[in-house]
């Protein structure tokens, strides 16, 4: 038996023994809080509950170093850089909201910017940090941007050269920043001979030697407009009004899942992206995010990876056939649904080979094959319905379900789209918010909700946000259900006292999931108010 003492962790800043530990990371050690206090002004950049490791498969991808709580904030970064997409509507350079034309000399126009005429917000935007080097440089060498007011969704090509310019520039104001962005995954090699790049060798390279004079070739040019087309995150305000890309150079390392265990949110006017776990991880274990939609199937997820990012997924739900039972991407069978009853269960269409988009899919019951094209045609064709409808109809959709009941399951991934599409009409939009619903609607809604609620436990497991927003939707309705019930005497004051404190689980789960979203602090306290008020007309105290 070793009778020897273990030894005691050193102070990170005396070397003393240690008896606290860094509540960030759990790999620093201090004799004090003093100490620790001291330390954080360098362990700051280090404290992190991950590391990063390499893969000749994967890249640099990141890995728990310790066990992360679920609903624990793992990474808190700042953009790199960023900046307006690609080609998109006038956006500000400085704050990039989506901009209104103002009344100029009797036309309508937007604010231009007095030295580089770039679309502005105003003044403020003009002067702002972020945009006075590009200006700057774009005066000096006597460019004006010629973008002008035509209709407000007019796509600008021009805003193609804004991020690929900022990232030039910091290899002089910021070279460290500048090596971190050059070192990430570009794929340039597979995007070289796109349509896009063809245009960009002419529009963005011609701006960046020719009209702006800067000493950088065509290759390194490409390759940095590759690499933000391949790390970029999609920033969008909660309100719409704001949308650019920013690449965070730590976060951009995440490998992709597509059942993943993270998601992100941008807190603040800086955007600061906050990785949150969205279920317990274990120490060892790797931090994925999605780089696509979780309610897409499984040949549309893959088709858009290797699209936007240039990689064939093999994930779990990728290799199952089923996508973890759900049956997303499948369609029934055409030959057994002719004979099948009105109740009983219909055979699927299920690819014989996942991973292979040209694989035939077959029927799990009778053997009958379709080739995958007719599989990609029906889906575009069908999709391409979902898109045109009026997004304030609920009748549009509740008709297209019915419409394609015979081909597409209860669980098919249009008729899902559909069903959140019909969650959010129903108790949000003029004419049908809650107190405004049926009975028959109100019931719908629940209906509804418990239906993407068993989706959103396979897909997206634990706390996502998709999870999180059917809970404040169904506790809502039900609410709103036991409100009438009871008013109209059709259950008891305990009847009613259940099914309020069943909501009110359901309320709770939906804050903790919720409460981190800056934007959902308003909605959040409006639930908990009705649902408070409520109990107290039922003489219900809430605990």
């Amino acid at each position: 038996m070793d009778n020897k003492k273990r030894k005691m962790p050193a102070c990170e800043v005396c070397q003393q023994p240690a008896n606290q530990t860094c509540g960030g990371c759990k790999s620093v050690f201090y004799c004090s809080r003093n100490h620790q206090k001291t330390a954080w002004r360098e362990h700051k950049f280090q404290c992190r509950p991950f590391e990063i490791q390499f893969s000749n498969t994967a890249g640099r991808y990141l890995v728990a170093t310790r066990d992360i709580k679920q609903g624990e904030i793992i990474l808190r970064e700042k953009a790199a850089v960023s900046g307006p997409r690609t080609a998109c509507t006038a956006h500000c350079l400085s704050c990039n909201k989506k901009l209104e034309p103002m009344n100029v000399d009797e036309t309508l126009d937007y604010y231009k910017c007095s030295a580089c005429n770039w679309p502005m917000c105003g003044l403020k935007c003009e002067k702002s940090s972020v945009h006075k080097e590009e200006c700057k440089l774009m005066s000096s060498n006597n460019y004006k941007s010629t973008i002008t007011y035509k209709n407000p969704e007019k796509a600008e090509a021009a805003y193609c050269v804004i991020a690929p310019l900022r990232t030039l520039l910091l290899k002089t104001s910021n070279p460290e920043q500048y090596n971190s962005l050059i070192s990430l995954e570009s794929h340039v090699e597979k995007r070289i001979n796109t349509q896009l790049y063809s245009i960009l060798k002419t529009n963005l390279v011609t701006f960046i030697v020719q009209v702006l004079k800067l000493p950088f070739d065509e290759d390194t040019i490409l390759k940095i407009a590759s690499i933000l087309d391949t790390n970029s995150f999609d920033v969008r305000s909660p309100d719409g009004v704001r949308r650019f890309r920013a690449i965070y150079t730590t976060a951009a390392m995440m490998n992709h899942n597509c059942t993943p265990n993270t998601r992100h949110i941008y807190l603040g006017d800086d955007y600061t992206l906050a990785l949150i776990a969205t279920v317990p991880i274990s120490k060892g274990e790797t931090l994925t995010a999605t780089y696509t939609q979780v309610l897409l199937s499984t040949l549309d997820r893959r088709k858009h990876l290797y699209t936007t990012k240039y990689f064939h997924c093999d994930c779990d739900r990728c290799k199952d056939e089923t996508e973890f039972d759900t049956y997303l991407g499948s369609i029934y069978c055409s030959l057994c649904a002719r004979g099948a009853g009105a109740v009983e269960k219909k055979p699927m269409m299920v690819s014989t080979d996942p991973l292979n988009e040209t694989a035939p899919w077959k029927c799990g019951s009778c053997g009958h094959c379709v080739e995958s094209r007719q599989m990609f045609w029906g889906n575009n064709a069908l999709k391409q319905d979902l898109n045109k409808m009026n997004k304030k109809r609920p009748e549009d959709y509740e008709t297209f379900i019915k419409t394609y009941s015979h081909t597409l399951h209860q669980k098919n991934h249009l008729v899902v789209q559909a069903k959140l599409a019909l969650m959010q009409i129903y108790g949000s939009y003029e004419g049908y918010s809650l107190s405004e619903l049926s009975d028959e609607l109100l019931e719908r809604k629940v209906e509804i909700c418990h239906e993407l609620l068993e989706i959103a436990d396979k897909l997206e497991p634990g706390w996502s946000k998709f999870r999180g927003s059917i809970l404040l939707e169904l506790q809502g309705a039900m609410v709103m259900q036991t409100k009438r019930d009871f008013e109209a005497d059709k259950i008891t004051k305990s009847g009613a006292q259940e099914q309020l404190m069943e909501s009110m689980v359901l309320l709770q789960e939906a804050v903790n999931i919720l409460k981190v979203e800056p934007h959902m602090k308003e909605a959040l306290e409006e639930k908990v108010q009705e649902l408070s008020t409520l109990m107290e007309t039922t003489s219900i105290e809430v605990s």
